[in-house]
């Protein structure tokens, strides 16, 4: 997807990361520019994952509140079994993907988002669903 395209996203925890490591500028453009667009969604996995790294309490209350002012994905019941089937798929296949991957891809699957990510085990659960996969920023 080109840089300019603002389409709603999941933005993965993987894309987060890597927008706040030095010499990802390209990226962290990117990032700024569809959140300001209002365009970047998160569910609670992404937001779980984002808060465990995080090292002072000071920290913790900042992005907690800036996390809570994005879109939310919330998790049910269908999304569970999403990621379960298609953890089950790929592992008919002899494949393994973290439980959190398959939640997110899940995620972005029930409310039609496409998931931007740069963590290589999304392109696995892409060969058995037809999720939408943004790779800006992949290196």
């Amino acid at each position: 997807m080109p840089a300019g395209d603002l389409t709603p996203r999941l933005v993965d925890t993987s894309v987060w990361i890597r927008a706040d490591r030095k010499g990802q500028d390209v990226l962290k453009a990117r990032l700024v520019e569809m959140l300001i667009a209002g365009s970047v969604w998160i569910c609670q996995p992404i937001r779980t994952e984002l808060l465990i790294g995080v090292k002072t309490p000071e920290r913790w209350g900042i992005l907690d509140k800036q996390l809570s002012a994005l879109e939310q994905a919330p998790l049910t019941d269908q999304i569970w079994e999403r990621a379960a089937r298609i953890g089950q798929q790929l592992a008919r296949k002899g494949q393994s993907v973290p439980l959190t991957d398959l939640v997110i891809a899940a995620t972005a699957l029930h409310y039609g988002l496409t998931l931007w990510s740069v963590d290589g085990d999304v392109q696995c659960i892409q060969k058995v669903v037809p999720l939408n996969l943004d790779r800006f920023g992949v290196e």
